[in-house]
């Protein structure tokens, strides 16, 4: 009978715990995304050129962390929609934000960039692969000094502005 009390009352303290304020947020180390991809296709007498292409760099690191994080960032690219296909790369990346960057427990910190091909065109044949009915992803690597190695980070599918 000691034993059914037992597991009742701490089945009880459990469920009566529910929302109380327990943390289940498990990024322990540096959780990266890319949000509000965006850019412009033009075709022009000697290639393809990007346009105005921006997009965000979210990072966030939970409150189980070990420590703040200093982040680097490594290449960034434009892939088909399947993250398998490479259209563009290294993509060129800019930010205000000086790299490395802090990422302190329980936080979040999003950083703007922007990118295009500037005055360097890219061959033709690439109009068809950014102008895909599938769609393209930018993809990068995030270095995160709470964790060995490099962090792949994609966003969401996008379809470039200005496609035939």
């Amino acid at each position: 009978m000691l034993r059914f009390v037992t597991a009742v009352g701490v089945a009880g303290i459990l469920l009566g715990c529910v929302g109380c304020g327990i943390d289940t947020d498990p990024a322990v180390f540096v959780d990266p995304s890319i949000t509000g991809p965006k850019a412009t296709v033009v075709e022009g007498a000697l290639g393809t050129s990007i346009q105005d292409g921006a997009f965000t760099l979210a990072l966030h690191l939970g409150p189980r962390a070990s420590g703040a994080s200093s982040v680097g960032l490594g290449a960034f690219s434009i892939q088909g929609s399947d993250q398998k296909t490479t259209i563009v790369s290294p993509l060129d990346v800019a930010s205000k934000q000086v790299f490395p960057v802090t990422v302190d427990v329980d936080s979040d910190v999003d950083v703007p960039f922007t990118f295009g091909t500037g005055t360097a065109p890219l061959d033709k044949g690439k109009l068809g692969e950014l102008c895909a009915s599938a769609g393209i992803v930018v993809s990068g690597v995030i270095q995160d000094s709470l964790q060995n190695g490099a962090t792949p980070v994609f966003s969401p599918v996008f379809h470039a502005s200005g496609c035939p």
